[in-house]
């Protein structure tokens, strides 16, 4: 997500995100979309999964649940824990991975 995202966060809201795990490309319920790093993609499915939900998590959003589906595709559910405020004491969209795109 970038800053200044235009969709008001409010606390409790949830947040759909679908990590393709072979690769490591994510994209959310909102249209953002990301991926991690290659070198961490080669480590699995798993270590996939597990840098987009701590990339979400250390930007406020509390993860509730995990459903693996497919062809390594895991669905993940998220609800706000909280809001980020930047220096100005504005709140920002908190960003959900390594690298993200506007959709």
């Amino acid at each position: 997500m970038q800053e200044g995202s235009d969709w008001t966060m409010k606390l409790g809201q949830r947040l759909e995100v679908e990590v393709y795990a072979h690769g490591g490309w994510w994209k959310n319920s909102k249209g953002q979309t990301g991926q991690v790093p290659a070198s961490e993609a080669r480590k699995g499915p798993l270590a996939t999964v597990a840098m987009v939900a701590n990339g979400f998590g250390m930007n406020g959003w509390g993860l509730t649940e995990v459903v693996s589906q497919e062809h390594s595709i895991y669905r993940l559910t998220f609800e706000l824990a909280y809001i980020m405020e930047d220096e100005d004491g504005e709140e920002r969209a908190p960003a959900g991975g390594v690298v993200t795109h506007s959709g």
